[in-house]
C-alpha cells in the first residue's frame, strides 16, 4: 500500500528560516519586524512546517510571549493582513490583541502570531500539574478536554519552537513544561468510551452495519491517537494523525495496519462485519501497546494502582453482575491493562 504522506525538512539560521526542503526561505528579521515586541516579550517561530508537516498552504505559527497584551490601535503601523480579538473578531481600536496574520510575498504561506502571556502560561503549567495529580488516583473518562484548543498550541509550539528573541527565557520556560504530564492527560482525554463500544455492538446485532463501520473507525482512530501521544506527540490536532502515526519510530505492525484500516471502505453486509472485527482486534492490538508504555513511565500510575481504582468505582456501584456492567469493566481495564480482558470481538459478541 502506497502511503500518501508527506513530510519535509526545515532549518533555521542565524538569519534565515527555511522550509519545505529550501523550497522557501524567509529572513528571520520579517518576522521580527512584523511582531509587536517589548524588551520582556519572547518571539517563538513554530508550527506544522517548521515542524516538518506542513504543506504549501500551511501557516508559519509564532507566539509572542509578553507581560501584556498589546493594543489594536497600537499596531497599525506594522500593517498586518489582519488583527482579532480571542474570538478571531478583526479589531482595530482599544483592544487586546490575541492574534495577526500576514501573508508573505506572493507566496501561500501566511504566518500566524498569538500573543500569550507569561502568566497565561503558568496557568496553564498550573492546570496541567493539577489535573495529573487528581487523575492519576481514579480512572474517570475525561469527557471534556483539560486544556483548551489555544492552550494545548501553546504548549506544543513551546516544545517544538525556537527563539528569535530572549533566548535564554525562552529556554528557561520551556525547562519547565510538564511535558510527561501533559502526554498522559493528553492519552487519557483521546481513550475511546465504552458508551460507543456500546453502540457497535448494537449495531452489530440489528445489522445497522453503515453505522457499526463508521463508530468503529472513529474508535480506532482516538485509540491511535492516544497510543501516539503516549509515544511522545504533542500536536493534538486530529487532522495530523496520519503525520503523527507515519513519523513513531518502530511500531511498524502498528502503522501499517493503521493505514490499511483507516483507508479502507467496505459497503456490504459481509464487508462491513469484516472491517468492524478487524478493526476490534487491531484496537486490542494498541491496547496492549498502551500498557507496555505507560510501564514504562515512573511517574504514571501503574496497572495496579488503575486497577484499584476501577475496581473502587465498581464496588460503589449496583448490578456490577450484569453483562452490560462486566463489558464496560473490561473494556475500561483494557486502557491500563489490556493482557488480562477477553478480546474485544469477544466482547462484541457478548450478546449472540
Amino acid at each position: 500500500m502506497e502511503t500518501l504522506i508527506t513530510t519535509s525538512k526545515s532549518s533555521i539560521t542565524e538569519n534565515t528560516i527555511t522550509i519545505l526542503d529550501g523550497h522557501l526561505s524567509l529572513p528571520k528579521s520579517y518576522l521580527l519586524e512584523k511582531a509587536y515586541l517589548e524588551h520582556t516579550s519572547t518571539l517563538i517561530v513554530s508550527g506544522s512546517l517548521i515542524e516538518g508537516i506542513g504543506t504549501i498552504h500551511s501557516d508559519i505559527d509564532c507566539i509572542i510571549i509578553c507581560e501584556k497584551r498589546p493594543k489594536a490601535q497600537n499596531m497599525k503601523h506594522i500593517g498586518h493582513a489582519f488583527v482579532t480579538d480571542s474570538n478571531y473578531r478583526h479589531i482595530t481600536k482599544d483592544e487586546d490583541v490575541h492574534n495577526t496574520t500576514n501573508f508573505y510575498g506572493d507566496t501561500s504561506i501566511h504566518i500566524d502570531a498569538d500573543y500569550v502571556t507569561y502568566s497565561e502560561i503558568d496557568n496553564i503549567f498550573l492546570k496541567i500539574e493539577k489535573t495529573f495529580e487528581e487523575i492519576t488516583s481514579d480512572q474517570r473518562f475525561l469527557y471534556a478536554p483539560v486544556l483548551t484548543n489555544t492552550e494545548n498550541n501553546v504548549i506544543h509550539r513551546l516544545i517544538i519552537g525556537h527563539a528569535l528573541s530572549n533566548h535564554e527565557k525562552f529556554s528557561q520556560l520551556k525547562s519547565r513544561i510538564p511535558l510527561e504530564k501533559h502526554i498522559y492527560l493528553a492519552h487519557r482525554e483521546k481513550l475511546p468510551v465504552f458508551y460507543a463500544f456500546q453502540d457497535i455492538q448494537g449495531c452489530w446485532q440489528s445489522e445497522n452495519l453503515w453505522m457499526g463501520c463508521e463508530i468503529a473507525r472513529d474508535m480506532m482512530f482516538k485509540t491511535a491517537m492516544s497510543f501516539t501521544y503516549l509515544t511522545g506527540t504533542t500536536n493534538k490536532h486530529y487532522k495530523w494523525v496520519y503525520s503523527n502515526m507515519y513519523r513513531i519510530e518502530g511500531f511498524d505492525e502498528i502503522k501499517n495496519k493503521f493505514f490499511a484500516l483507516a483507508r479502507q471502505g467496505s459497503s456490504t453486509r459481509d464487508e462491513c462485519r469484516s472491517y468492524i472485527q478487524e478493526t476490534l482486534k487491531y484496537m486490542d492490538l494498541l491496547f496492549l501497546e498502551i500498557e507496555k508504555t505507560l510501564n514504562n513511565s515512573k511517574i504514571y500510575p501503574t496497572a495496579e494502582q488503575s486497577l484499584a481504582a476501577l475496581d473502587n468505582e465498581f464496588n460503589e456501584r449496583k448490578q456490577t453482575t450484569h453483562k452490560v456492567s462486566m463489558c464496560e469493566y473490561y473494556f475500561r481495564k483494557k486502557y491500563f491493562a489490556a493482557k488480562d480482558t477477553p478480546p474485544l470481538l469477544s466482547l462484541l459478541k457478548e450478546w449472540e
